[in-house]
């Protein structure tokens, strides 16, 4: 079954760097055209064809919108040999930082230690930036084995970068209450 393809239905460029004014635009510009509202005395067909393109530039909207979800899209439509790529592994020395990180954080939430925390959300922050370079230019090489890999990587930070908001979160809760 083939995957639908959120970029065209938005009409902006398949690419993991997108210009977020154009996104927006287009969203608004084809949600106006098919809200539901105007098509209240069309036929039941119309009304139902109506309805459906609204949620379905929704869905698009909302990939597209979030990078690492957009980038999860891009390679559903461009890696035809996912099954092969999916089978290379990450590198063991990635795999222990990640492990270390995820022990800092368990210790940063034991011990409540605000420049290590800042440290490692500034070090998350920048580790994130230079992943999400290196597969836009992946990307840009059409290199999707390495894209894939460099996917799993942002999956990994941007699961950290979560688990560091939900840790500020609970000592902002803390000092409420």
């Amino acid at each position: 079954m083939p995957v639908t393809d959120y970029f065209a239905i938005l009409g902006v460029p398949a690419s993991s760097e997108i210009d977020r004014a154009r996104l927006d635009a287009q969203y608004r510009s084809l949600q106006a055209q098919w809200h539901p509202d105007r098509f209240v005395t069309a036929s039941e067909a119309e009304r139902r064809q109506a309805l459906q393109q609204a949620s379905l530039i929704n869905d698009a909207y909302q990939m597209l919108k979030q990078p690492l979800r957009r980038a999860e899209h891009l390679l559903e439509l461009k890696d035809t040999d996912a099954a092969v790529h999916q089978a290379r592994k990450l590198e063991p020395a990635f795999l222990l930082h990640q492990l270390e990180q995820r022990e800092e954080l368990e210790r940063l939430g034991q011990r409540r230690d605000q420049a290590a925390f800042a440290r490692l959300r500034r070090d998350t922050e920048t580790e994130l930036q230079l992943q999400w370079r290196d597969f836009a230019a992946t990307v840009q090489q059409q290199d999707w084995c390495s894209a894939r890999l460099s996917l799993q990587k942002l999956q990994f930070l941007h699961k950290l970068q979560e688990e560091l908001d939900h840790l500020e979160d609970r000592w902002l809760d803390t000092l409420d209450n």
